[in-house]
C-alpha cells in the first residue's frame, strides 16, 4: 500500500472517489460485480451514492439519509490469513415502513429486514441489552435503539443479487412513499 491507495482514509479525504473507483480494489469475483450492477442502478435511478466517510458512500433524498453503502466496515484491505477480508454493506433508510408494509409481507420480503437487523451489542449508543420493538408484525427483542432515532435498523452484508433486487425495490417505495409526503 503506497500514498495513492484509494482505500486509505488520508487519499479519500483529499479525493473524495466515487464508489466504482474503490469496489475492484476491495471486492472481488461476484461480489465486485453485483456491487458494481448495483450502483449503477443506483446512479440510473437518480439516487447516486456520495463520499461520505472511509469506504463508505450515502445518498440523501428528500432532506434526509436515504442509504448507507460500506465497503470492507470502513478499514480498508483488511488482512485475514494474508487475503483482503471482502466485505460490503448496505443499510437502506426505510423510514416510512409502515406505510409499505403490507406490500412487503405480501411479496415475501419481511426475512430480508427480520434477518439483517441491527441488534444491539455493547454499543455506543448506551441502550444495551437493547429494545423491543414489533416490526412488520412480528416482535423482535434487543434491537439497537441508537439506529431507530432517524432511520430503520436493516443492515445487509454481503447481499447476493436475489437481497439487491429486493433492497432496490425497498429503496423505490421508500423513495416513492416520500415524494408523496411533499
Amino acid at each position: 500500500m503506497g500514498n495513492n491507495d484509494i482505500t486509505l482514509l488520508s487519499v479519500q479525504k483529499i479525493h473524495k472517489p466515487n464508489i466504482e473507483e474503490v469496489i475492484p480494489e476491495l471486492l472481488n469475483g461476484d461480489m465486485q460485480k453485483s456491487a458494481l450492477r448495483f450502483v449503477a442502478y443506483l446512479r440510473e435511478n437518480k439516487m447516486k451514492p456520495a463520499w461520505t466517510l472511509h469506504n463508505a458512500w450515502k445518498a440523501v433524498y428528500k432532506g434526509k439519509p436515504f442509504y448507507y453503502i460500506r465497503l470492507g466496515w470502513g478499514f480498508g484491505k483488511e488482512r485475514v490469513n494474508n487475503n483482503i477480508n471482502e466485505k460490503w454493506e448496505v443499510t437502506p433508510y426505510l423510514n416510512h415502513i409502515t406505510e409499505y408494509e403490507e406490500t412487503i409481507i405480501n411479496e415475501g420480503w419481511q426475512n430480508i429486514i427480520w434477518d439483517n437487523l441491527r441488534r444491539c451489542k455493547a454499543c455506543v449508543y448506551g441502550c444495551s441489552p437493547g429494545i423491543d420493538k414489533i416490526i412488520l408484525g412480528k416482535e423482535l427483542k434487543g434491537l439497537c435503539g441508537g439506529f431507530l432515532g432517524g432511520r430503520f435498523p436493516v443492515m445487509v452484508e454481503n447481499p447476493d443479487e436475489a437481497r439487491i433486487n429486493i433492497i432496490k425495490k425497498l429503496l423505490e417505495l421508500e423513495k416513492n412513499t416520500r415524494k408523496e409526503k411533499r
